[in-house]
């Protein structure tokens, strides 16, 4: 399917693919056994541009349209065999760096903003609680005010990146029962006194893409430690997650044709019964399905980036593409496993882990069920505003 790319972006997607078999797969083997994240490989990264894509020059960044960013994403997808270090990058990326450049002041962005950038600085962001999932409206962290200041308390857990994370973007409540504008957003060092990150979590797949829980025990913050004005917590988070849930798999859709290619190669190359396997009807088939699902994935993407370039609000089209490409990935993950057979099965290939971490993609971020409830919440508002017009 033709999609229009330029030359810029097709020249993106290949140099992101040519950094990642170079840069990142080398060391996959020794990521995978002790799950951390290097901090030179982090460093290369932050060279490359992966946390300054679409910020401009004078913040550090690269200076890309969102379509053209999300491009070079699949291409890191498409050359990468490491799902774990994608989800880590991305995170800090989308979810970390670009909130504050966005939302910081000039402050907050010339003390916090260039190390994330340069990738001297590894960042995370703490939403979600062991109860209240990501509901802004029911944290159990609390930031009441002190003097000029704040002093943060709770725990915060699945924190991707904590284990080696060197500042924090943490949402609390600071105005218990003032609803909508009762959270706040506040960028928190590691060194900070009262801030104790745990254990790494295992986990089934993502080996690479470390998690903890963070606990916050009177963490004294200064004004300046506020990311946007007080009260504006949810307001930022779902700004910010609606960039994460429209962006964080763009490498997915690359990692989709990846396995497309691979397996469509297997099945011409295994024969049974005297033919390829790719001719019986049972396999053609299954890789016509996963071409159309990386096609529709990529589909969904590419509008999410382009309503972004235009300054358009996309929370719908990131809950859409969030949930297409998730279940695309796992189907596509899944078919590729199953058609390579006894070897998909096989840890020596690449296969069995990609599905291992493709399963997470319809749970971080929003469940699967969350991005279908936002999707309908649409229609519901929709169906509104249509019936006040029809009947005023």
């Amino acid at each position: 399917m033709a999609h229009g790319w330029s030359e810029e972006q097709e020249r993106g997607f290949a140099a992101a693919a040519e950094f990642a078999r170079v840069e990142i797969n080398p060391t996959l083997g020794a990521r995978l056994e002790n799950g951390t994240l290097p901090r030179e490989l982090w460093r290369r990264c932050g060279e490359f541009g992966w946390f300054g894509q679409i910020l401009p020059a004078e913040a550090g960044g690269v200076g890309n349209d969102v379509l053209t960013a999300v491009r070079a994403w699949q291409g890191l997808g498409y050359g990468c065999l490491d799902a774990g270090m994608l989800m880590a990058l991305g995170t800090h990326a989308w979810c970390v760096t670009l909130p504050i450049f966005r939302f910081g002041n000039p402050q907050q962005r010339t003390r916090f903003l260039g190390p994330l950038v340069r990738g001297e600085a590894i960042g995370a962001i703490a939403i979600s609680e062991s109860e209240h999932g990501s509901d802004a409206r029911e944290f159990t962290t609390r930031a009441p005010a002190r003097g000029a200041g704040f002093v943060l308390h709770g725990t915060k857990t699945f924190v991707t990146n904590a284990p080696a994370a060197d500042l924090f973007l943490v949402f609390a409540t600071t105005r218990p029962g003032g609803g909508y504008f009762g959270a706040s957003a506040f960028v928190v060092e590691r060194g900070s006194a009262g801030v104790r990150v745990g254990p790494p979590l295992a986990k089934m797949g993502l080996k690479t893409s470390p998690m903890a829980e963070v606990a916050f025990d009177e963490v004294a913050l200064g004004p300046e430690h506020c990311l946007g004005e007080p009260g504006a917590g949810q307001a930022l988070m779902r700004a910010a997650l609606e960039w994460e849930r429209g962006c964080l798999l763009a490498p997915a859709v690359g990692v989709m044709e990846r396995l497309l290619a691979a397996t469509a190669s297997h099945c011409v190359a295994r024969r049974q019964f005297g033919r390829p396997i790719i001719e019986f009807e049972a396999v053609g088939h299954q890789l016509a399905e996963m071409k159309l699902r990386l096609e529709r994935a990529r589909l969904f993407l590419e509008d999410f980036a382009r309503r972004k370039d235009a300054g358009a609000k996309a929370d719908v089209e990131a809950a859409m593409a969030k949930l297409e490409i998730s279940k695309s990935w796992n189907q596509c993950a899944a078919t590729a496993l199953h058609l390579h057979g006894a070897y998909g099965y096989c840890a020596d290939l690449e296969f069995e882990r990609t599905w291992r971490d493709a399963v997470a993609s319809r749970i971080y971020s929003g469940t699967s069920e969350m991005q279908r409830n936002a999707i309908a919440e649409s229609l519901l508002a929709e169906g509104r505003v249509r019936a006040s017009r029809a009947h005023p």
